[in-house]
């Protein structure tokens, strides 16, 4: 966690990936609310005016204009200000009013280093939340984000939603349980290539889901 952020958490699941139950959590990560002021001190001092020469040199000159910065001070402070106090969330809704539903997405990952991470996703009807579609991914190692077994079209019996409903306007409340067999690689799961997930099932239970929305 970079210095100055904080974490607070969303929801946890329980999992068994055929090596026992393991416990996951899903955080939302707030910037540090003093990041504009830190950067600008930063960028106020002779090292960090070469850390930004270093970075605009190392970058293609095709991919800037010829004699003049790529990307200035003002860029990195507007960018250090607009981060400053938001929160970023691991899990969250979004509504797709193009498809009438509200495409849902739960992450969760251990508490240990590297752990496994497991990224559970549905949809819902925006008119009574019934089930859609789901589809499971679980990573065996949470800090490879492309290394992942997948049930691409998961049997909506496989996953039991018991209760999901609004915090508030913004927030959704949901919990439940999955199951799933026989899990391949993800298309870019090099690692994985020939291998199966037999099994994995569990329980998640979260309390702080965003609902975003989605453009048309």
């Amino acid at each position: 966690l970079a210095e100055g952020n904080t974490e607070r958490e969303q929801g946890t699941m329980e999992i068994d990936a055929g090596s026992g139950m393991q416990s996951l959590r899903s955080m939302a990560t707030i910037i540090d609310p003093k990041l504009g002021e830190k950067a600008a001190a930063r960028l106020g001092t002779s090292e960090g005016q070469k850390t930004l020469a270093d970075a605009n040199a190392s970058v293609p000159a095709s991919m800037g204009v010829s004699g003049t910065p790529k990307v200035t001070t003002n860029d990195i402070q507007d960018m250090a200000n607009s981060f400053a106090g938001r929160t970023v969330y691991s899990s969250q809704a979004m509504h797709a009013k193009i498809i009438n539903a509200y495409v849902i997405e739960l992450d969760a990952k251990s508490t240990s280093e590297p752990g496994v991470r497991m990224n559970v996703a549905f949809n819902v009807s925006e008119k009574d939340l019934t089930l859609q579609s789901a589809k499971l991914e679980y990573y065996p190692d949470a800090g490879k984000r492309t290394q992942s077994f997948v049930k691409k079209k998961l049997a909506l019996t496989d996953l039991t939603i018991d209760k999901l409903e609004r915090k508030d306007e913004n927030t959704f409340v949901v919990s439940g349980s999955f199951k799933a067999t026989d899990l391949e690689p993800g298309v870019l799961a090099k690692d994985l290539k020939g291998q199966t997930l037999a099994s994995v099932s569990g329980r998640f239970d979260f309390a702080e889901v965003p609902i975003r929305k989605m453009g048309m």
